[in-house]
């Protein structure tokens, strides 16, 4: 088991609170020596590199490794006089902590032996394939940094699950494995006893300065808080130890009263907890009701009418409907109230770009002629559904027949419509506002509820685009400026518009926003909570065999410094980045860069799905695979003879 060798060396933003910047602990990466081996205490030693991976000395000249990182610690273990690694072992699957064991290097091409995987995050191993091929087919994926291929290379290592409440052996050395869920549903620590003293590695469970290493992994669904309960368990279970070292998966060992360090840090996700069930704690709900006219069809007044799941229609005098956050599921409401009323669409819009508001904008035009108009933020997504990596995408591109100003008033009929932005749940998001039958209307897709449903938020979610200041406040303030006397919302939802519930969601935005900036490391908590800080775009490719692609980089400063960013696409079989690969820039204080890449296709590339990654440094940090692009060879077309 494991690898032998007697030459081991070449074969082996936002707002922060006040609370960042009182606490320089909280960055947790001052004084970590990249590209060497440290001894940390108790055995234990370990590598940085992007990732914190620790080696446990089983008998001499054998280790076993936690989180193997990019591997590159294998050409450093004649440092430390080690000859045989005796097994691999995972705390949880995401591919900064497991992409050496599949990317071209000495780890992947030479290791022969077990890897110990979380049971509860075996099933995305096993099935990695399957996962990128259905990749953006409905919400947020089941992992946000799955790695980007199986991890298995050859048949001589092995697959091997871990359960929680378990125990793997090594010679003398025990891991006791201990449920963490959080950054993945399955993650485990593992405890480390060495007689009376014991160490824990803790994976992203924790991370110094009582925080988590991009805690928007912990937002299992884009509105629940049950994965910050979860983690909120895991550690309740981690502090039940005696613990003398805690080795968190990046930044900073933590030696200094690690269990009061994981009680802060409970108490901060309790707070997240709160900010994600109740935007307005105590507020009655005010439902409006409305006559049911039709299957799947709601009068509202007498010229609105709701129908289906989200949809609603707003009648003209002359005939004339527009439809507002039309489904396709709802169509065939739509042709009841069609029938019942004997109006005909002819401008069809949408408040947000998720599927179950839009993908019926194209059979509306299809079906009635009706002309596709969107508010400019909704735009952006819809044009081309493989530029962003975004949940609830449509299956379709949706051009704009007319794209509508960002803020202001326009004439559809005898309405006066006035369309704004009202960012929350999502950020490409806008509401509509108008006088129906002397009762101004507010059609606010899936911002805000009556507390009894959805806790009145709709959600917030990292992946979803959600802001807090920026967006929910935003919106916020508009609902009480426009003060309608209905407002119109998604998912069936009809209420009366309540002054006093709009100003607690003023007050919940911020303490909303100071919950999360309290879990996120450093002063600029955007940094660590927006998981496209570095991305590729577009998200999604097309490619040849023998053919290149251009795809641009966009890398997203949210300090109040600039910062050097070096960007290195990680070569493949198939895909080939420029030489010199290795990309340097300046990325000014709250502003971005965008650099263009040509990527060159190999001809006997396969057809399939295939994903690009790239490794990302910030000021010297290094974030392995810190984002992947979606590469979809096709096969070449024959050339007609005649």
């Amino acid at each position: 088991m494991g690898h032998s060798s007697t030459q081991p060396s070449g074969h082996l933003s936002g707002h922060a609170s006040e609370s960042h910047r009182s606490d320089p602990s909280r960055s947790g990466h001052r004084s970590i020596a990249e590209g060497r081996w440290q001894s940390v205490g108790l055995g234990v030693l370990r590598y940085a590199d992007g990732v914190n991976t620790y080696a446990v000395r089983t008998e001499p000249g054998h280790i076993v490794i936690i989180d193997p990182g990019r591997g590159r610690w294998w050409h450093h273990l004649d440092q430390i006089g080690v000859t045989m690694v005796d097994a691999v072992v995972i705390t949880h699957l995401h591919r900064d902590g497991v992409c050496g064991l599949y990317r071209p290097g000495p780890l992947a091409d030479e290791y022969r032996g077990d890897i110990f995987l979380p049971t509860g995050d075996l099933p995305l191993a096993d099935d990695i394939k399957t996962f990128w091929a259905n990749y953006q087919a409905a919400g947020c994926p089941t992992s946000y940094a799955a790695p980007r291929q199986p991890l298995l290379r050859s048949s001589r290592q092995r697959l091997r699950a871990i359960g929680a409440d378990s125990e793997i052996c090594f010679g003398k050395v025990r891991l006791c494995a201990i449920a963490t869920p959080g950054h993945s549903r399955g993650a485990l620590s593992y405890l480390l006893n060495c007689g009376d003293r014991q160490a824990i590695f803790c994976g992203d469970a924790a991370h110094a300065g009582a925080t988590i290493h991009q805690p928007y992994h912990l937002e299992w669904d884009h509105w629940t808080p049950e994965g910050v309960l979860q983690a909120w368990y895991g550690l309740e279970r981690l502090r039940a130890n005696r613990i003398d070292l805690l080795l968190p998966s990046h930044g900073n060992i933590v030696r200094r009263e690690p269990r009061d360090l994981l009680a802060r840090l409970q108490d901060r996700l309790l707070r997240l907890v709160s900010a994600k069930t109740a935007i307005a704690a105590g507020e009655p709900s005010r439902w409006y009701n409305a006559e049911t006219v039709a299957e799947g069809v709601r009068q509202i007044l007498p010229h609105l009418y709701a129908f289906g799941g989200n949809s609603y229609l707003l009648a003209s005098y002359d005939g004339s409907a527009l439809i507002v956050d039309p489904v396709k599921g709802s169509l065939p409401a739509l042709e009841r109230l069609v029938e019942h009323t004997g109006l005909r669409p002819d401008v069809a819009t949408a408040t947000h770009y998720h599927y179950d508001h839009s993908n019926g904008l194209l059979d509306l035009r299809k079906r009635y002629g009706a002309q596709i108009w969107l508010h400019p933020w909704v735009a952006e997504p819809l044009r081309d559904r493989n530029r962003l990596d975004v949940p609830f995408l449509p299956l379709e591109s949706v051009d704009a027949d007319r794209v509508l100003p960002e803020e202001g008033r326009l004439r559809w009929r005898e309405y006066d419509l006035g369309v704004r932005p009202y960012p929350g749940q999502t950020w490409w998001h806008c509401a509509f506002d108008t006088l129906v039958d002397d009762r101004r209307v507010l059609i606010s897709g899936d911002n805000f509820q009556p507390p009894s449903r959805w806790n009145g938020t709709g959600g917030f979610c990292a992946f979803n685009g959600s802001r807090f200041r920026e967006g929910f406040a935003r919106s916020a303030r508009v609902g009480l400026q426009i003060a309608p006397d209905i407002v119109c919302n998604g998912h069936q939802c009809l209420y009366h518009f309540d002054a006093r519930l709009h100003e607690a969601i003023l007050a919940w935005c911020d303490e909303a926003e100071t919950a999360v900036a309290d879990v996120c490391p450093g002063s600029a908590w955007r940094a660590n909570y927006d998981p496209r800080v570095v991305r590729f775009e577009p998200f999604a490719i097309e490619a040849i065999p023998g053919g290149s692609l251009d795809i641009h980089v966009v890398v997203t400063n949210y300090k109040r410094t600039s910062i050097v960013a070096e960007i290195e696409p990680v070569p493949t079989a198939d895909l080939a980045p420029p030489t010199p690969s290795r990309r340097r820039t300046t990325v000014p204080a709250g502003g971005s860069r965008r650099l263009k890449l040509r990527i060159d296709v190999a001809e006997t590339a396969k057809t399939g799905r295939q994903l690009l990654a790239l490794d990302a440094t910030f000021d010297k940090v290094v974030h392995p695979e810190a984002c992947v692009a979606l590469v979809d060879v096709k096969r070449k077309r024959r050339k007609r003879t005649r």
